[in-house]
């Protein structure tokens, strides 16, 4: 999904983009870090991105094991999936996160991208749904509703050989990520 975001706004947008991913050794199931840049100039840098507006984390449990908010601008977002409720990710965030976000006047948003992903039929993949909330968050990259249809466009090129089922799926998971 981040491949085909830096595709959709480097190819839609003036916008230039740059990408770099960091994988773990085990691939599918594991530890992906994506940091991705965009600028209304050339990007001339040759670094990991060190201070980032937005940051989005898939899996809560992450927001214990790593320092997700090292890298976070003072007022920058954090989209963090879960399926706990407030109350519950109140008591399961460390003290230290939510302490950081404060003094960052970091803004949080939550999605439960995994629940909704099952209720589709997409199983455990919440990466369309994640990529439509990265949209509906960041629209002075592009208005949501454009973001929308391209992301359907790049979804159906990406899946059309699976059938027109597993698009379907995705077209839905993109409307609900947005929502």
């Amino acid at each position: 999904a981040n491949k085909n975001t830096v595709k959709l706004i480097g190819d839609n947008t003036d916008y230039y983009v740059q990408a770099y991913f960091a994988y773990d050794s085990k691939k599918s199931g594991g530890v992906t870090r994506s940091h991705l840049r965009f600028s209304r100039k050339p990007i001339r840098s040759t670094y990991l991105v060190n201070k980032a507006g937005f940051i989005s984390c898939s899996l809560d449990t992450y927001v214990q094991k790593y320092d997700m908010l090292k890298d976070l601008k003072d007022n920058g977002r954090f989209l963090l999936n879960t399926s706990l409720s407030d109350a519950e990710l109140v008591e399961f965030m460390p003290n230290s996160f939510k302490r950081e976000l404060a003094r960052k006047n970091a803004k949080l948003y939550v999605i439960d991208a995994v629940t909704l992903a099952k209720e589709i039929g997409l199983g455990h993949r919440t990466n369309t749904i994640l990529q439509s909330a990265f949209f509906k968050l960041n629209e002075q990259i592009m208005p949501f509703e454009e973001a929308k249809e391209l992301m359907k466009k790049y979804a159906y090129k990406s899946y059309i050989k699976r059938g027109q089922a597993v698009v379907d799926m995705n077209y839905k998971a993109i409307d609900i990520g947005g929502e």
